[in-house]
């Protein structure tokens, strides 16, 4: 893990303002308490304090051994004693051969004497400050690294989900869809290739956008149109559709959300009734919000095989998905008319 002052400018400077403000202090306590000649008071603060703010550095690589694996509370306590021992000890003996190679030796003696005693408190005090900021940042960086874990995890466990939901498409319409082929194949063999062409398209376009989160509206309507087309081969006029989205075509929607819609409406309109069913699909724009709205009839005496709901809970878990709000979807069943309406923020 690269060393937090160095990783962060701005960290460093801040730790350049702590000595030269804790100098400040320093000196006129000295001064004030001491009484030393102000030559020696100024040259052992300045070149202790240097040293200490070199070694400070190096306690950054104390504090990750000591934090590399799994340690009980007394090692991590008997380490940094050892530790504060040794950098505390060396400092007070590289100082005092600097001052003393600087200075008169009887002179720098005396004031060894006076100060001694204090300058190791405050040198196991700084040692102590400085591993404790250490340990403050080695939390927040290791708990920033697991939020953005539990982020990538919680995105790739929200994009398995969507894959799958997208991925569910009604099997019977497939095979609903073939044995209508075969059956053109023998009386409309032109009929037949129209609808495998269509049926490569849809499939194309459910496996072109797996992977792509949204796409326009257009996109959408013209993957529907085809699913309707293809739909229409085995009722005929039975199947009617209607569409009114003009002024909402590039509005952006999760992509293959829109098709169980149509085939709730199919296999609880058009299946079930003998009369014409009319699918119709209007799109309007309301603040920033997509009102999208999809109606159709049905017949109230035809007895409806009662479904499992999967469309449509499928489209509201899809929608807490990507928007984080389930209630985005809406029903309304009222003088046989069946609507469900769609709002997708833009």
């Amino acid at each position: 893990m690269k060393h937090p002052l160095l990783k962060n400018p701005a960290l460093l400077i801040w730790y350049f303002l702590f000595w030269i403000i804790f100098s400040t202090i320093q000196f006129f306590f000295e001064r004030r308490v001491f009484e030393v000649s102000l030559p020696i008071t100024l040259v052992d603060i300045i070149v202790s304090n240097l040293v200490f703010m070199v070694l400070g550095i190096g306690i950054w690589y104390v504090v990750i051994g000591a934090s590399t694996e799994k340690r009980s509370q007394m090692y991590v306590v008997i380490y940094h004693v050892f530790a504060l021992l040794f950098i505390v000890s060396f400092w007070m003996w590289i100082t005092n051969q600097i001052d003393i190679f600087l200075f008169d030796r009887q002179s720098i003696r005396e004031h060894m004497k006076l100060v001694m005693p204090g300058k190791a408190g405050i040198g196991a005090m700084i040692y102590i400050l400085i591993a404790v900021f250490y340990y403050t940042f080695l939390f927040y960086e290791r708990l920033e690294e697991k939020s953005k874990e539990e982020t990538r995890l919680r995105e790739l466990v929200t994009q398995t989900q969507l894959n799958e939901l997208k991925s569910q498409i009604n099997p019977h319409f497939l095979f609903n869809s073939l044995n209508s082929v075969s059956y053109l194949t023998i009386t409309e063999p032109e009929k037949a290739q129209d609808m495998v062409i269509k049926l490569s398209q849809f499939l194309r376009y459910s496996l072109k956008h797996k992977q792509n989160q949204l796409v326009t509206l257009s996109q959408e309507i013209e993957h529907i149109r085809l699913y309707l087309e293809i739909e229409k081969v085995r009722f005929g006029d039975k199947l009617q559709a209607e569409f009114d989205i003009a002024e909402c075509e590039n509005c952006q929607i999760p992509n293959m959300i829109l098709q169980p819609l149509y085939e709730n409406a199919i296999k609880y309109g058009v299946y079930e009734t003998t009369s014409s069913v009319k699918i119709t699909t209007k799109a309007v724009k309301q603040k920033n919000n997509l009102i999208f709205t999809v109606s159709n009839n049905y017949d109230s005496d035809a007895v409806v095989k009662k479904g499992e709901g999967i469309g449509l809970f499928n489209i509201k878990q899809r929608l807490g998905l990507v928007y984080g709000n389930t209630t985005l979807l809406s029903i309304i069943d009222e003088e046989y008319i069946f609507t469900v309406n769609l709002v997708i923020p833009q």
